[in-house]
């Protein structure tokens, strides 16, 4: 393996070098050509890579085949990049995450080796030798807010006063690293402007929170981060969205002290017509739209129906409505939105449709007209899903889709307890359906026994997974997932929230109403 693995490397980087630039010394980093990620990827391995644009995505490097193989992937981008990839590991002694993450020009090449526990490293970068989280620090919250210390918490123990001396002290250190590390001039300014996206990102959680009451102090924080929007800006990075939310909620908050900063819409609405002339607020809104399709399709419906009150506010505004006119047909007709889409505003939104694997079809689905779906339980005994779903009392059936061998699916089933216990004597069924191969029958009791669902009700493995009728209707290739059906057998979410996620129980209801 490790004479393949030379082999293929040296293959790759004179592959990719064929794509190398030379850098500039112009301050305003201008496209060149899309950067280029190649992964050394372990058979059946794959690794995720986050990244933002307008909204938030990924983009996946899978190996499908058996032996070790060099994905090779080009990203379009016309400004530098921030990517990371997150690896949660669980070990005997709790959960680990690790995150690696890329900082890219324009043009930039790099190899990528996925390891042992999939951890990945640098083989071979045209830009940094390193992942950008081993030259500065990079608080978890600059990707996931409050998973180090709740803020509420740190406001109780030292104060708003403390938080920023803490976010100022933490961006000169940062600097100070930068200063000490070989870098070109071209490279260590872009990794300043990233120190000003960490810090402004902090800054931002702590304006849009709605026990900080406007003062001098978050005035200052306000104007600096305003001041330096340019810097923001220059890098395409996760935390954008963050940011302009809060300049918005904060601006608009000025003008009506009354406005609740929470409330997205009143918001927008409610900010100055100065902010609403820029760039970041028209980038905020289609960051909503765009980003609230891909992650929850079935609410653009909802987001239509608020616009519809709004639309006349503005002309950015009404074209945002008409825009969620055409993304709300999708589930009646997908392939005649795509086609309004491309004409829309000459097209400027396509990439909603166009970059969203989940996409492919956001119709009703139904198991009604399915084909059979076979299930066995733990006994043997054979059922067909139609039987289990249409043939209830119940008004909505969840149903989880897990395997022995998947932690992260283990991981929620304590919630998803909680969850049943809590809504009992609602009208809904909770199902599990495995999918396990035949061959690991043994290991799926084994795993169901050890997690208490040996004796539940409605624990199912599904038949033939690969070829499965159901597997082909919602595209099943990730685990955990959940589905919510009526009795009717129409799919009402094919991709529902976790049950660890504290939106979980209230959408279910909702569905009852």
């Amino acid at each position: 393996m490790k004479v393949t693995f030379i082999t293929l490397s040296i293959l790759a980087v004179a592959f990719i070098s064929c794509f190398s630039h030379g850098e500039t010394n112009d301050h305003n980093i201008r496209i060149r050509r899309p950067a280029l990620i190649s992964v050394h990827i372990k058979p059946g391995g794959s690794i995720p890579f986050n990244f933002f644009d307008v909204y938030t995505q990924q983009i996946y490097f899978k190996n499908p085949s058996k032996k070790d193989t060099i994905i090779i992937r080009e990203i379009p981008i016309d400004k530098p990049l921030f990517l990371h990839y997150g690896n949660f590991l669980v070990l005997p002694d709790g959960p680990v995450f690790h995150t690696y993450s890329l900082l890219l020009f324009p043009g930039d090449t790099v190899l990528l080796k996925q390891g042992i526990d999939d951890a990945i490293s640098i083989q071979y970068s045209s830009g940094y030798q390193d992942f950008i989280d081993s030259l500065i620090l990079i608080p978890k919250d600059f990707y996931w807010h409050n998973l180090e210390e709740p803020q509420q918490k740190l406001i109780k123990e030292i104060g708003l006063n403390g938080i920023v001396k803490q976010i100022e002290s933490r961006f000169r250190k940062n600097e100070l690293s930068i200063s000490d590390l070989n870098l070109s001039d071209v490279r260590a300014n872009l990794l300043r402007k990233l120190n000003s996206n960490i810090k402004y990102t902090v800054a931002a959680h702590l304006l849009a929170d709605p026990a900080i009451q406007i003062s001098n102090l978050t005035d200052s924080l306000y104007d600096d981060m305003y001041l330096h929007i340019g810097d923001i800006r220059s890098i395409d990075a996760v935390n954008h969205s963050t940011i302009y939310g809060a300049i918005i909620a904060y601006n608009a908050k000025k003008q009506n002290k009354n406005i609740d900063k929470n409330d997205v819409w009143a918001c927008v609405v409610g900010a100055d017509e100065k902010l609403k002339q820029t760039d970041l607020y028209r980038d905020y809104l289609i960051s909503i739209v765009a980003g609230g399709f891909v992650a929850t399709p079935e609410k653009i419906v909802e987001m239509n129906r608020k616009l519809q009150a709004l639309h006349t506010q503005s002309p950015f505004l009404d074209t945002i409505y008409r825009l969620t006119n055409i993304l709300s047909g999708t589930f009646t007709n997908f392939n005649e939105a795509r086609k309004k889409l491309k004409t829309f505003c000459n097209g400027r939104y396509s990439f909603i449709i166009e970059n969203d694997e989940k996409s492919a079809n956001h119709e009703k689905k139904s198991i009604d007209g399915l084909a059979p779906v076979t299930l066995y339980n733990f006994a043997g005994n054979q059922f067909d899903l139609k039987q289990v779903i249409t043939n209830s009392k119940h008004k909505l059936t969840v149903v989880d889709f897990w395997a022995s061998w998947c932690i992260p699916c283990i991981n929620e089933m304590p919630a998803l307890q909680k969850a049943e216990n809590k809504l009992k004597g609602k009208s809904i069924q909770f199902v599990a359906i495995s999918i396990d191969k035949e061959e690991a029958v043994a290991k799926w009791i084994e795993v169901a026994k050890k997690n208490n669902l040996f004796t539940k009700p409605f624990q199912y493995r599904l038949a033939n997974f690969k070829d499965s009728p159901l597997t082909k209707l919602i595209n099943l290739r990730n685990i955990p997932r959940y589905l919510v059906i009526d009795n009717h057998g129409n799919i009402l979410d094919d991709d529902f929230y976790r049950p660890s996620d504290n939106r979980f129980e209230l959408e279910l209801l909702k569905y009852l109403d």
